[in-house]
């Protein structure tokens, strides 16, 4: 029989080996957070993600879909250490590349992260060429799920405008505030474009610093009495009425002087600001204006949209159907000139109802400019809130709702939600159930 010695030694190594064997270090390392993308180019993306305590690396998987990424095998790139970001190079240009991520502790890996999706860009911009910042924000003044207009929530909408810093910025539900917010922009060095101050829907803000409303003329004729401009002593014409037979006209006296008994009309060309409004028999609607860039003297029409919403597959019909229309008056009204379209489109990729606003873009030869850009800043931030004060997330793609479209001949440097958190909490004041949605367009 072993001595009581021998009994506790091994008591106390059959302690020792259960402790290690629950140890951190060897202990399962939880599942990765929501990955993003943060920078493109033709041939890479860069995947961010959240770190894990206990990794002492990662594994990244991609594959052309959500859920091929999610079980692939066949390609996986590592990351140096503990670091939280890789780029991942050799990828095809203007395709779709979907990432999961998985922790690894010793050898032991955790489950793989929900996937995430990003495009390589088309091709690289010039970097030279002119660029224009450009915004949308739907403001949520007056809808039925829209909180009552307050002194604190019209200072919110404001300071996220100026904390955009755009040099033209387009909003949405504005209605009957349009003329007070230009009031309130005037002193950030910003003008509205010249609607009527009626009640409107959508704006147009622009920095007269960057931009000038676009001017054409337009041939008018114009009929007004004239005065009598001949040589004659008209002391001795006798009233009411006299002709002239040098001019072959019919002169009356009006109140001190003599013009023309009928009015003459002559052409002339009158200054014409370009703008206006469109609509829809269902209710969409959007501003336009053309804006001539001072930084390289071109004109661009920017608009402000705003498409019906709902969840429904009929839906996301009638958006595909408005997005059309919307497209349609615009070329209709623009011309030539290439147009950049914002606003609440009120749909996004993974809906059920097939996003089609997007479709419709890419077929008219637009790309949403989160596809274009070649970096973005925190674009796992929802640009819908929904007056939550915990920033939501969606599981593929961000759930923008608020977008920006460019002709695909344009590029993008930078996109991002902005919008003031800290640890994943809204702070401050709600400006909207809506946050700003930004991008910088490099223009051909």
């Amino acid at each position: 029989m072993p001595s009581p010695l021998k009994l506790l030694v091994a008591a106390l190594g059959s302690l020792v080996l259960v402790v290690a064997l629950a140890s951190p270090s060897s202990a399962r390392p939880t599942r990765v957070a929501v990955p993003y993308i943060t920078a493109a180019t033709p041939h890479t993306l860069t995947v961010t993600w959240p770190a894990v305590a206990s990794a002492g690396r990662y594994t990244v998987y991609d594959g052309s879909t959500p859920s091929k990424a999610g079980r692939t095998t066949t390609r996986s790139h590592w990351s140096n250490g503990r670091k939280t970001s890789l780029k991942v190079r050799g990828l095809r240009a203007n395709e779709r590349y979907c990432f999961t991520v998985k922790a690894v502790a010793g050898g032991q890996g955790g489950r793989r992260s929900a996937p995430v999706c990003g495009h390589t860009l088309r091709n690289r911009p010039e970097p030279k060429g002119a660029k224009v910042s450009v915004a949308t924000f739907n403001v949520c003044a007056a809808s039925s799920n829209c909180k009552g207009w307050s002194r604190k929530r019209e200072n919110a909408i404001v300071q996220r405008i100026v904390d955009a810093n755009a040099d033209v910025i387009a909003l949405q539900e504005v209605t009957r505030k349009a003329d007070k917010l230009a009031k309130r922009l005037a002193k950030y060095g910003y003008v509205r474009y010249a609607a009527p101050t009626r009640k409107v829907d959508e704006a147009i803000y622009y920095r007269t610093s960057a931009a000038e409303m676009a001017v054409t003329t337009n041939p008018l004729q114009l009929c007004e009495v004239e005065p009598y401009a001949g040589v004659e002593d008209t002391s001795t014409w006798r009233f009411p009425r006299h002709y002239d037979a040098p001019t072959r006209q019919w002169y009356a006296f009006r109140t001190s002087s003599w013009t023309t008994e009928d009015p003459v009309c002559r052409e002339r060309a009158a200054p014409v600001e370009q703008e206006g409004r469109i609509g829809s028999p269902s209710g969409a609607s959007a501003a336009w204006a053309a804006l001539r860039l001072k930084r390289n003297g071109q004109t661009y029409v920017f608009v402000s949209a705003h498409l019906s919403a709902g969840q429904t597959k009929a839906a996301g019909r009638l958006r595909g159907r408005e997005t059309k229309q919307l497209i349609r008056n615009t070329e209709h009204v623009a011309g030539d000139l290439p147009v950049i379209y914002m606003g609440d489109f009120n749909s996004y990729r993974g809906r059920a109802d097939g996003d089609r606003p997007l479709k419709v873009m890419s077929r008219g030869g637009w790309v949403d400019a989160y596809d274009a850009s070649e970096t973005y800043t925190r674009p796992y931030i929802s640009s819908f809130n929904g007056w939550r004060s915990t920033v939501a997330t969606m599981k593929y793609w961000g759930g923008h709702i608020d977008r920006i479209f460019v002709p695909k001949s344009m590029g993008s440097t930078s996109w991002r939600v902005v919008a003031r958190t800290k640890k994943r909490k809204y702070i401050g004041t709600q400006a909207s159930d809506h946050n700003v949605v930004r991008t910088t367009v490099l223009l051909p």
